[in-house]
């Protein structure tokens, strides 16, 4: 027979390409340095989509895809440098930056694949990405990356003040820790809260504002984040702070 079907893998192909050009570049460690000099990379370029690959301790153990590249690696960054068992140090990227048209044929569940037949150990899927996981997050196993590095709860956070108001401190250090913090004091924001002799850290400060808040006010320190809500609400996987 004179004909027969033909059939091109096109996602295939472009993700192929994609990986092998990834593997070829070198590792960039990941801090405000190198983010800086990607910023202006991708200003003078005109490309601020694309694929990245981070790394620790040289081996390949995320992969994503951005519109904001060094806008998503720096999210990165600041989630990675909250936590404990991981040094910064030991934490690198490779960043390909992609046209409209490639940008939308790169597949990221494709390329993720095939980065896994090699690296079964990737952190896809197991609760690494950047966004809040959520209240239904709070009282359920903490995830693979949550579970291996947990939030430093001791995070320095700088307030000078001895008296406050339970709403200016939340905020403080809602500001200053680099994991997420939610709360919700209702109508209890104006609480006066006593930071005499209270260290400078994000659990201290945060036991503080319980204690001051008083009974039905709960606040727990969860492997991804800290939390405070009057609530009888129990945190089986984090640890509990009582007025």
């Amino acid at each position: 027979m004179g004909h027969k079907s033909y059939t091109f893998d096109f996602l295939a192909t472009v993700s192929e390409q994609l990986v092998k050009d990834l593997e070829a570049l070198p590792v960039s460690p990941l801090d405000a340095g190198t983010l800086a000099a990607l910023v202006q990379y991708q200003n003078a370029n005109n490309a601020k989509q694309g694929v990245y690959l981070l790394h620790l301790g040289g081996v390949p153990v995320y992969l994503g895809k951005a519109d904001d590249v060094a806008d998503r690696l720096g999210q990165h960054l600041r989630k990675m440098s909250g936590r404990k068992n991981l040094a910064l140090a030991d934490v690198g990227y490779k960043a390909l930056l992609l046209d409209k048209s490639m940008s939308t044929a790169a597949n990221e569940s494709v390329l993720i694949a095939i980065f896994r037949q090699s690296h079964a150990a990737m952190w896809n899927g197991k609760g690494f990405g950047p966004k809040d996981p959520g209240q239904e997050r709070d009282t359920t196993r903490p995830s693979f990356f949550d579970r291996t590095y947990p939030i430093d709860d001791a995070w320095p956070v700088s307030f000078p003040d001895n008296v406050t108001t339970a709403a200016h401190l939340l905020d403080a250090i809602k500001q200053a820790v680099p994991y997420t913090f939610r709360f919700d004091l209702g109508g209890a924001g104006g609480t006066a809260v006593d930071l005499t002799g209270v260290p400078r850290n994000a659990k201290a400060l945060l036991a503080a504002t319980v204690k001051a808040l008083g009974a039905g006010w709960k606040g727990a320190v969860l492997a991804y984040g800290m939390v405070l809500y009057r609530t009888d609400k129990q945190y089986r996987f984090g640890e509990e702070l009582l007025p």
